[in-house]
């Protein structure tokens, strides 16, 4: 086992720019895999209160699915690097073999390879998280979104022993996923495999029509006279594009989930009582005028359901003005009769017409009166009243009438039946409103819900404050991903272009130009770039789909956006070309001479 030791660090110490690459794989996974961990146990203790127990739930059911794909995403992208070495020291392994190590010994010599990088960047990439979130909920909690969402608390973060050691355990497992499949492998060898020059295995899936192209040609043999490699790349890339799919959709979909900025008016106060009881006018009076420059509108409000059209949703919501606040918006009066309630369409407001809806007679609730369109107008109506919400499941007609109108029809309402009512005011800043209002409603004995979607409203900025939060957390998210990817490809490229150094030379000995040369490597880029691409997108709708689709409740669709979709392709290419220029540049190195004499 001592010279299993000896010759492991040896090999270590000698292939210095794949050691480092792979160690920095390790580290960026460590940092990614602690980061979630660390950062959701944090957002979701500082979130775990009872006015955002839903959001903080949400967060840790996502922060478990993020860990199982992390698990998974980063032990893919790691495993590279252990694969490579095992292509680098195949020929030192079967000499081993070939003097009595047993199978054991040769996995052992893999495994010994990644507890070696382990030892050092794991607590490295743990420090290096805790730093980062320290610094970045730092920033985080000096916007006024942050410290509404958390009640002036600010998010705090969590570091507990059991959480470190969860953590390292986690990336732990990461590094033994990647580890074991080389390792494997490694106790599978025999020496005459090991012997064998790789570069004169046969080309495989020869049936196919080879491009017409001696540069494609020969990108395409290389692909298959070494397709582990190309494998390792394309899965590399491929993981890459689907993790950063999923942050950035994931990202729009809570977003979605919080957004307010199609809000349906700028200030409401939504009150209710049972029918039984007489309309109070007074109170609401009252309520409209506590701010005597910027009087509200009140409203007295019903809405029904009538049935399913085109898989959408119809229903009628109905408002009933004061006389002189309908008189303002339509320009004339109405005058109603017992038994019937004349109603005014509004147009700018509605989202299907009375003749579409198709009712031959409509009542004002199930019990009557009928509704009587009397006319119809495209004005809007007044202090910004709109129907509840603009969903795209339901399909609705505003239809209003007046106060005097409305109670000359003779409406009944039965005990235990519950009338809505609200105050509408058209502002920019809701906080004097809020103030003015809270002591003729303490004593209203009635409910009410205060809805302000003002810039300066605790919604407003609770939406705020989800956006800043994801947007660092999905970002950060996306950008270690794809730090952990680049070293990946790096690692893999340049181990590559080092044990090719005799094939591109006997190219160039032949009479192939370097730009040829360099044509043949990017050819060979952009295969397996394609391929992680067709690998990855596909991956990333799955792992949206669980998130957004199925926590969330948002469907697949609603969540994508051309941002969305571009931006991993973006980065595999941006990646992909970082690897052929790192390619290039090794290659103008090259000497034909040193390469001709490179030992297989």
């Amino acid at each position: 086992m001592r010279a299993i030791w000896s010759v492991t660090m040896r090999q270590l110490l000698r292939g210095k720019v794949s050691t480092g690459f792979a160690f920095l794989s390790v580290l960026l996974s460590s940092v990614l895999l602690s980061a979630v961990l660390l950062g959701g146990d944090s957002l979701v203790h500082t979130l775990n209160v009872k006015y955002y127990s839903e959001f903080a739930l949400i967060a840790l059911a996502a922060v478990k699915l993020l860990l199982c794909v992390l698990l998974a995403g980063t032990a893919l992208m790691i495993r590279g690097g252990f694969w490579l070495s095992l292509e680098r020291r195949t020929r030192m392994l079967g000499q081993l073999a070939s003097v009595g190590a047993t199978p054991a010994q040769l996995r052992a010599s893999v495994l010994l390879e990644a507890a070696l990088l382990g030892v050092v960047a794991i607590p490295l990439g743990m420090l290096f998280a805790v730093l980062g979130l320290q610094v970045g909920l730092w920033s985080m909690n000096q916007t006024l979104g942050i410290q509404t969402i958390t009640n002036g608390q600010g998010i705090q973060l969590v570091v507990q022993a059991d959480r470190l050691a969860a953590a390292a355990l986690w990336c732990t497992l990461a590094l033994l996923l990647a580890a074991w499949g080389p390792a494997r492998r490694a106790a599978r060898l025999s020496p005459m495999q090991a012997m064998r020059p790789q570069l004169q295995s046969a080309p495989k899936h020869k049936g196919k029509r080879a491009p017409a192209n001696a540069v494609r040609l020969l990108a395409k043999r290389g692909r298959q006279r070494a397709p582990g490699r190309y494998r390792v790349l394309s899965l590399g890339l491929g993981m890459s594009a689907a993790l950063i799919l999923m942050a950035f959709t994931f990202n729009q979909a809570l977003v979605r989930y919080y957004d307010v900025s199609h809000a349906p008016f700028p200030y409401r106060i939504y009150i209710w009582g049972d029918q039984d009881a007489e309309y109070p006018g007074e109170m609401l009076q009252q309520v409209a005028g506590a701010v005597p420059d910027k009087p509200g509108t009140v409203t007295e409000l019903f809405e029904q359901y009538h049935g399913l059209q085109e898989d959408k949703m119809i229903n009628t919501f109905q408002i009933v003005l004061e006389d002189a606040d309908f008189e303002a918006w339509y320009g004339q009066p109405l005058t109603g009769e017992e038994g019937s309630i004349p109603v005014v369409w509004a147009r700018a407001i509605s989202d299907i017409s009375p003749e579409k809806l198709g009712e031959e007679t409509l009542l004002w609730k199930f019990s009557g009166p009928q509704i009587v369109v009397s006319g119809s107008s495209d004005s809007p109506l007044p202090n910004g009243i709109k129907q509840d919400a603009q969903e795209e499941n339901r399909l609705v007609l505003v239809l209003v009438t007046s106060r005097s109108a409305f109670e000359a029809s003779g409406i009944t309402f039965g005990k235990g039946e519950i009338r809505s009512y609200a105050v509408y005011w058209d502002v920019e800043d809701g906080r004097a409103i809020t103030r003015a209002v809270a002591p003729v409603l303490a004593g209203s004995g009635l409910q009410y819900e205060l809805q302000d979607y003002t810039p300066t409203g605790q919604t407003v900025l609770l939406g705020s404050g989800v956006r800043i939060l994801l947007t660092v957390f999905c970002g950060g998210f996306a950008a270690v991903v794809l730090l952990t990817s680049t070293a990946n490809i790096l690692s893999t490229v340049s181990s590559g272009m080092l044990q090719r150094r005799r094939e591109l030379s006997l190219l160039l000995s032949a009479g192939m130009s370097r730009r040829q040369l360099t044509r043949m490597l990017a050819w060979e880029c952009l295969g397996y770039s394609i391929r992680g691409i067709l690998w990855g997108i596909p991956a990333g709708f799955v792992l949206t789909w669980l998130l957004a689709d199925q926590i969330l409740g948002i469907p697949l669709l609603s969540s994508l956006s051309p941002a969305a979709l571009l931006t991993p392709v973006v980065c595999v290419g941006a990646v992909s070309a970082l690897a052929l220029l790192v390619s290039l540049r090794m290659l103008r190195r090259f000497s034909i001479l040193e390469g001709l004499a490179q030992r297989d």
